[in-house]
């Protein structure tokens, strides 16, 4: 998982979109299982906004935007199906986002804006990690094992975590999509 650098008056947020039980305890297992050395401190999730540092002092006015764009969305399905690579641009193999693609390059696209404008490494993409920053055979063992994988829900908004320099993720605030409180 890539960490950014942050200053002293910095903290790492991150914004995510969970995925439910039973599917998160099975596709976490499987990071774990991989050697995916996030796989027990990162619980599977789709991210709408990478680790990414923001000035302390900017928490609030960071929490707010995210409540407007919350405000926004409506609740939408999310299916999950078969597995994918970033390789050889990036070593990680991930679950396909298939419904609900199009309403989550949107969200991102909302969240990216105002206070959080911030250059991307990579074009987004939504996906849900099994396997990163381990050998090649895993990450082809990752891809053979999730190629029948499927899942659906009704996503109803997103979390903000703080990110530890650990790589773990402490959940700071849910938004729930249509409401003004976040």
């Amino acid at each position: 998982m890539y960490y950014p650098d942050c200053c002293a008056d910095e903290e790492i947020i991150g914004l995510v979109i969970a995925v439910p039980e039973p599917w998160v305890s099975e596709l976490t297992a499987w990071r774990e299982q991989f050697g995916d050395p996030h796989g027990q401190r990162v619980p599977a999730h789709i991210t709408l906004l990478p680790p990414t540092p923001i000035r302390k002092a900017d928490y609030p006015d960071v929490v707010e935007h995210l409540r407007t764009v919350a405000t926004h969305h409506c609740p939408f399905r999310v299916s999950l199906a078969g597995s994918g690579s970033f390789a050889p641009v990036s070593p990680v193999t991930f679950i396909n986002v298939e419904d609900g693609f199009q309403r989550l390059v949107e969200l991102e696209n909302d969240v990216r804006s105002g206070i959080l404008d911030v250059p991307t490494r990579f074009p987004y993409h939504p996906h849900v990690t099994i396997a990163q920053q381990v050998e090649e055979d895993a990450l082809q063992k990752a891809l053979e094992l999730g190629t029948d994988f499927e899942a659906s829900w009704t996503v109803g908004g997103f979390r903000l975590d703080r990110v530890g320099e650990d790589g773990s993720y402490q959940s700071r605030a849910i938004f729930t999509f249509g409401s003004p409180t976040g």
